[in-house]
């Protein structure tokens, strides 16, 4: 089948992988959006220290507003309702995952949900049923009930990654007393945010991304951002309506 439209895309490195402890941010090059119609930035971080209890606030800002210079200015920006701040997301761990680690050593209660899917801990497990005592026999379940993700386990230390990579993110909610916000780590996380270029304010003709990792997390990691910025191949042929 003929396509009616294409896209030219134009690739760049927004933010090179930069290594963010709590309290940093980092603040892209302001790059240009006027020959292209829409821009696509792909924001990915690694860590092993991001818990349960972290998130990352990221953004799109255009040149109409002050530039976001340290950590809590996108924030600040956000909640005065600037209009320069084109999209914003909130990357919270532990949600939409793309690698997890969960440390189970001391479960005995209560119940693990990835995915909408509940694992219950027994100390008598009826395998099929979700149901697990360690974290082998919770791997068991997994690949029973959620084919779609790969665990695998160390001891009594649990990795989830996508069976088919990129296709699937993890999720995870625990109700164990013994497994806290620290046990539950987000190892990688990608989120995206998009821009029209009719989205600007007027005259602003610029844009850059901010990833901001705020005080209140524990965890450090390194983060990068790319961008794509598209612009029609192709369009339509034009059309005249003639009136009889």
């Amino acid at each position: 089948m003929a396509k009616l439209l294409g896209e030219t895309l134009k690739i760049d490195q927004a933010i090179p992988p930069t290594i963010l402890a709590p309290a940093a941010q980092a603040i892209s090059a302001f790059f240009p959006l006027g020959r292209e119609r829409k821009a696509l930035f792909a924001i990915d971080y690694l860590g092993t220290t991001f818990d349960l209890a972290d998130a990352l606030l990221v953004g799109i800002v255009d040149d109409s507003c002050v530039a976001p210079a340290a950590s809590g200015a996108l924030a600040a920006l956000i909640a005065a309702a600037d209009p320069g701040v084109l999209a914003s997301q909130t990357m919270t761990a532990g949600v939409a995952a793309t690698i997890m680690e969960i440390t189970l050593t001391g479960a005995a209660d209560g119940i693990l949900t990835l995915n909408g899917v509940a694992f219950p801990y027994d100390a008598a497990p009826v395998v099929g049923s979700g149901e697990w005592d360690n974290a082998a026999a919770l791997v068991i379940e997994i690949a029973t009930l959620l084919p779609e993700l790969t665990a695998t386990a160390a001891a009594e230390v649990i990795t989830l990654t996508s069976t088919v990579p990129g296709e699937h993110t993890i999720t995870a909610v625990s109700t164990i007393t013994a497994v806290i916000a620290g046990d539950l780590l987000t190892f990688r996380q990608v989120a995206y945010l998009e821009v029209d270029a009719d989205e600007l304010v007027p005259g602003a003709t610029t844009i850059a991304v901010v990833i901001d990792n705020p005080v209140a997390n524990t965890g450090t990691l390194t983060a990068s951002a790319t961008l794509i910025r598209g612009n029609a191949r192709y369009e339509p042929v034009p059309q005249a309506v003639t009136v009889a």
